[in-house]
């Protein structure tokens, strides 16, 4: 008797794999054969799957946080009544930056490479210009541009 019952149930597994399996057969069958989503699903990749997006994001950072950065580390203008350390040119730099990497991440296909060069290009524009005026020297060190009374010469 114990062997029939074993026997019983050793087809009663066999029977729900074969069903669970046939089932999976008529789903994928189903879903090659369907236009639309469920046929395209296999072919899709995440967003920024090439790197340039990527890339371009991490060049918009340090941009946007050189920009915002220097006039908080740099003290702002000496002439300037506003409490605040900013002008309106680090405010326009600021929403130039935004755009310009807003549309350099959206450039499509082969030319995305190149707008990530371009965002580089950029960026190092950004950084040469703080370096001329003086602005990220004096965030470095804390020395700031301009006469001093020790630059007075005897």
């Amino acid at each position: 008797m114990t062997v029939m019952a074993a026997e019983a149930a050793g087809n009663a597994v066999t029977a729900r794999e074969a069903a669970k399996k046939y089932a999976r057969d008529k789903a994928g069958e189903k879903a090659r054969q369907a236009p639309g989503y469920a046929r395209k699903r296999g072919k899709m990749g995440t967003p920024g799957g090439g790197g340039y997006q990527t890339a371009i994001l991490a060049e918009f950072l340090v941009a946007a946080g050189v920009v915002a950065f220097m006039p908080l580390a740099t003290g702002g203008p000496e002439d300037k009544n506003s409490p605040s350390p900013y002008t309106v040119n680090d405010l326009t730099q600021l929403a130039a930056i935004g755009v310009t990497y807003f549309i350099l991440a959206v450039v499509p296909g082969k030319w995305a490479r190149w707008s990530a060069w371009l965002g580089l290009l950029i960026l190092l524009g950004i950084m040469y210009r703080k370096m001329a005026t003086g602005e990220l020297n004096a965030a470095i060190t804390g020395i700031h541009p301009g006469s001093h009374p020790t630059d007075e010469t005897l």
